[in-house]
């Protein structure tokens, strides 16, 4: 017994430090906002998780009770792992990536930690204790903000809205929505004297959150005020102060955001970042958003693989296949459809989606049929729920998001379960025996291989980014990636990356030949086993093909990116680089035709029509390139490199000498324009007028005589270029 009185409170203690989980920020690792909490969570869970069995088999009390919402967490957690062992990717699915930490790992993390908390937790104090911990810790983030908004610390995104230490206002902020119901609810619980410590707390809150200014979850605690107003209003009987009370808040809730839609245009509204944020919602400004391209898409994934989707981290398959053209202004790699229900349809087919809404249904029907908690309690809980559910149509889920959301269903299991223990029998001393020593070498074997290692290599890929900044290419810095790759952990993909981004650093250096060989080498093998193992995936290949071309095989590159264009036929990024690749070659007439796909998919597209433009200059289509290039804004056409391109081709230097005479008119303060025209200048036999424009150029800017003079003496020397 004493052992398993230590063993509760080694537990109660890994409970009570998850709500400060979100103040990691691991600087040393990829996604510093997002890894540390991840791995801290899968940690923490995993210790407490063990020792929690090894209690649970010898003492009945600590097992959980059955009830609905109980089955409901383990049927989606048991049809999440079969939709992601179906999955185009089982390993990613399983895994996921440093930038989300999520896939099935972080589900079954997310089901042990319900599963040891609605265990432990078993007295009314623990439970207020802990909400309390929860609410302490949102004042502590509330607090980091007010001096991000000091200007005292750094407000990582950019901008003017506040996002505490998880980078990422909107995930700062729907943290702020479960703090402030869960404020609430202890105020609603608190004697005379706490009372007074809730009502300030909240406002604070509250005040935070309105500096997110992220209108999902703003919008979703405006609905859910609402919605438990009205819940205790009409479950509350006879006229009681607290039903009075709610009357008076919903109507003046629902003046205030009447109000507000009154005034919304007006100067004041405009003149406030948060506000007109607010006051900016329209029809059109939805459809310029990326939602309203996405969750298309994300339907037509859920009618090709109905049933158990894509697996987790599968939406990136649906997005490449069904991309739309029009988003050529969006972000082009879209792993979420920002619509929680549709990520589900996608990762884990109708039966995902179900049993994820099923812990919203599980919940309310417990939390009104069975659970003995006064009707203001069980309307702020259900007034919570409706927030997270209403923010969860515009965002995605987030780690602390879905931690506080099994919080929320573990607390009202809890309060509604009266049935018996899920295993009532005892277990024989025997099985304690063997079972415990078991559990522990299972949790050293996880700890280190799921967690530690790829921990390490993430701080092993810093290492070698920071390396490579300081001091350049070399073999240290590939002995550093390849100890990276030694881990053999799903951090594989971000270093692949990194390190293939570094081929100009690596081709374009003075290094010895045998490191740019090994470089090249290393790069070839990675992405090739990749491919293998990720087939169907249009990311790897295009980003093999970028990096084949850059390091000098555009014929193999071409290869790559015509299989990336088989799997994303309409994105024009891909077109692009064939029609690039084939310039280079002076394939004119086949660049053409690439560049006149991606033009035709969305004449939108300025860099479509740019593109299109000039590889008709190439093959001499005058007529068709004026036609096409007469809708591009004559600066932009101007300052573009690109356009000298085609009259380089051709020799046509007198219109090379009309574009940078132009360019010059129009950044005469722009050394490089002025350099380039009297390159062209030179090139066309016209030395004089070359020399002209270097010694014009100096003349008006004697801070450049130092660089230009030798520029100018090559020139007058007779020196071409």
């Amino acid at each position: 017994m004493k052992a398993n009185s230590v063993f509760k409170y080694l537990v109660l203690s890994g409970l009570f430090l998850i709500p400060f989980i979100p103040f990691i920020v691991s600087s040393s690792m990829l996604f510093p906002f997002i890894t540390g909490k991840g791995f801290a969570f899968r940690i923490i869970t995993e210790i407490i998780f063990v020792l929690w069995v090894i209690i649970a088999l010898k003492s009945e009390q600590y097992r959980p009770k059955k009830s609905i919402i109980l089955w409901s967490v383990a049927i989606f957690t048991a049809i999440v792992g079969v939709a992601d062992l179906l999955s185009v990717n089982s390993y990613k699915s399983f895994w996921s990536n440093f930038e989300r930490m999520e896939g099935f790992i972080t589900i079954l993390h997310l089901f042990l930690f319900f599963l040891v908390s609605i265990s432990i937790l078993k007295t009314e104090s623990l439970w207020r204790k802990y909400i309390g911990v929860w609410v302490g810790s949102g004042v502590l983030m509330g607090i980091y903000a007010i001096f991000q908004l000091a200007g005292k610390l750094t407000i990582n995104q950019g901008g003017v809205r506040v996002d505490g230490t998880f980078g990422n206002a909107t995930y700062l902020a729907i943290y702020l929505v479960f703090i402030a119901f869960f404020a609430t609810l202890l105020f609603v619980r608190s004697k005379k004297f706490h009372w007074w410590l809730y009502v300030p707390i909240l406002v604070f809150i509250l005040s935070i959150l309105y500096h997110t200014a992220t209108r999902g979850a703003i919008l979703g605690l405006l609905g859910g005020a609402v919605v438990a107003l009205a819940l205790i209003f009409f479950s509350e009987k006879g006229k009681t102060k607290l039903k009075k009370t709610s009357a008076v808040v919903l109507v003046a809730v629902l003046i205030v955001i009447g109000g507000f839609f009154a005034v919304r245009n007006s100067a004041f509204v405009k003149s406030s970042p948060v506000l007109a944020r607010f006051g900016s919602l329209s029809t059109s400004e939805i459809k310029s958003q990326g939602r309203y391209f996405v969750w298309p898409m994300a339907l037509r994934g859920f009618k090709e693989k109905p049933i158990f989707g894509w697996g987790q981290e599968g939406f990136n398959y649906v997005f490449n296949k069904n991309y739309d053209p029009r988003m050529y202004s969006q972000e082009q790699w879209f792993d979420r459809s920002h619509n929680a229900v549709l990520d589900w349809l996608v990762a884990g087919g109708l039966l995902g989606a179900l049993s994820y809404l099923s812990l919203f249904a599980a919940v309310v029907w417990l939390l009104w049929k069975k659970s003995k908690l006064p009707n203001a309690e069980k309307s702020i809980i259900t007034g919570l729920l409706a927030a997270y559910f209403f923010n969860n149509i515009f965002v995605f889920d987030n780690l602390i998001s879905y931690i506080l959301f099994f919080l929320t269903i573990a607390y009202v299991h809890y309060e509604s379960s009266e049935e018996p223990t899920l295993i009532s029998k005892s277990i024989g001393p025997t099985a304690q025996r063997i079972v415990g020593p078991v559990l522990i070498v299972a949790l050293v074997f996880s700890v280190y291989f799921a967690n530690i290692k790829p921990i390490k290599a993430s701080q092993t890929l810093i290492s070698t980014l920071k390396e490579l900044g300081t001091n350049g290419p070399s073999d240290k810095v590939l002995d550093l990636y390849e100890k990276a790759f030694s881990y053999g952990t799903f951090a594989d993909q971000e270093v692949l990356e990194q390190l293939a981004s570094s081929v100009g650093t690596f081709i374009n250096s003075d290094i010895p030949t045998e490191t740019k060989q090994r470089y090249l080498a290393l790069v070839v093998d990675k992405f090739q086993k990749s491919i293998e193992g990720n087939p169907d995936d249009a990311r790897p290949h295009l980003f093999y093909g970028l990096f084949l071309n850059r390091a000098g095989s555009p014929e193999t590159a071409l290869k790559e990116l015509n299989r990336a264009l088989e799997l994303s036929p309409k994105k024009q990024a891909i077109l692009f680089e064939i029609g690039n690749i084939y310039i280079d070659a002076k394939d004119y007439e086949k660049s053409l035709e690439y560049f006149k796909r991606a033009f035709e998919l969305e004449p939108e597209f300025i860099e479509a029509r740019i593109g299109y433009g000039l590889a008709a200059l190439y093959v001499k289509k005058d007529q068709l390139a004026n036609e096409i290039l007469s809708e591009v804004p004559p600066n932009q056409l101007i300052n573009d490199d690109r356009l000298a391109g085609p009259y380089i081709a051709r020799n046509d230097y007198a219109t090379l000498i009309q574009i940078f005479t132009e360019r010059v008119r129009l950044n005469p303060d722009d050394v490089q324009s002025s350099i380039s025209l009297a390159i062209v200048y030179l090139r066309a036999g016209q030395r004089l007028s070359s020399a002209g424009i270097v010694r014009g150029f100096i003349e008006k800017h004697p801070e450049y005589k130092d660089q230009l003079e030798p520029f100018l003496n090559d020139i007058l020397a007779g020196k071409s270029f």
